[in-house]
Formats: C-alpha cells, structure tokens, sequence
C-alpha cells in the first residue's frame, strides 16, 4: 500500500459540504460583501491546504525510499504550522501574520507576514513550485476583517473530524 493510499479521499459531497460550510461562515464576515469577495478567498485558503496534504504525501513517500524532500513553502509559513494547529493564532494575530509585509509569525518571531513571504518565493532555477506559488499570491488579498471568523474557516475542514 502506498502512503497516499492511507490518506482519507476527498468525496465530492464532502468537498460540497466544506465549501458551503466556508461560505456560511464568510458571509458573517463585513469585509466580505458577496460572491465576488468569497471566491477568492475559498481559493486561497483551499489552495494552501491541498499543497500542504500533497507534500505530507511526498514527504512520506521520499522518507520510505530514502529520497531528499524540498518543501515549496518553509515552516512557518506552511498549513500544518499555522492553520491546522488547534490552538493557532486567531484575531488580529492572525490577520497581521497572513496581511502584514512583516509580523509576528506562528513561531513567536518576526519576520515576512505570509503573503509577503509567498510571494517572495523563487525556484533555483525557475519553473518549479515556489514560481508557481509566487505567482499565484501576487495579487492575492485577504478581505475578511475579523480573524475569529477567518480561523473558523480555516479549522472548518477539521471540525467533523
């Protein structure tokens, strides 16, 4: 059995019921005024999450063969050091660290907020992951104002678990 064969699938009814869960809890938020607004921030979110679920597979994978593993992003700044973590940053905390070009980081230090620190990724030789990943969080905001209701969002995909 491959390590990728123990993780749990996602259904497309779970995927449904995780973003209309996402978006309820969105539509609480006053810097979000419609659509227009949520959708870019469900694809964020969801994006950061499934990079983070494909590396923990591909990290196991080079482990069980002895291969080196390059992650995209650096701790802090990946899903499992910041957004998994049942006792993560929340409130104001958290909106600077995602928001702020510097911040406090999960770990107690300072340094890039993360979308600066997305940003600002670079492959060796171009072409990879983090060119990838630059690009995609270039123009990337984040528009919700209250950090309690944007950790709701991110733990949303834990909470029936």
């Amino acid at each position: 059995m491959t390590v990728s064969a123990k993780l749990e699938a996602t259904t497309p009814q779970r995927l449904a019921s995780l973003i209309k869960s996402v978006r309820d809890i969105m539509r609480k938020d006053k810097g979000l005024s419609g659509e227009l607004d949520r959708i870019p921030m469900i694809t964020w979110i969801m994006f950061l999450k499934f990079l983070d679920d494909q590396e923990k597979v591909i990290e196991a994978e080079a482990r069980v063969s002895g291969s080196k593993f390059q992650p995209t992003i650096g701790a802090p700044y990946r899903w499992r050091d910041w957004a998994a973590k049942h006792e993560g940053i929340t409130g104001q905390e958290l909106l600077a660290f995602i928001g702020q070009d510097e911040a406090t980081r999960p770990d107690g230090k300072r340094g890039p907020g993360l979308f600066a620190y997305l940003r600002s990724l670079s492959g060796a030789e171009g072409g990879d992951r983090r060119d990838v990943v630059a690009t995609v969080f270039k123009d990337i905001s984040n528009r919700m104002i209250s950090g309690y209701l944007l950790r709701c969002d991110l733990r949303c995909d834990q909470q029936d678990r």
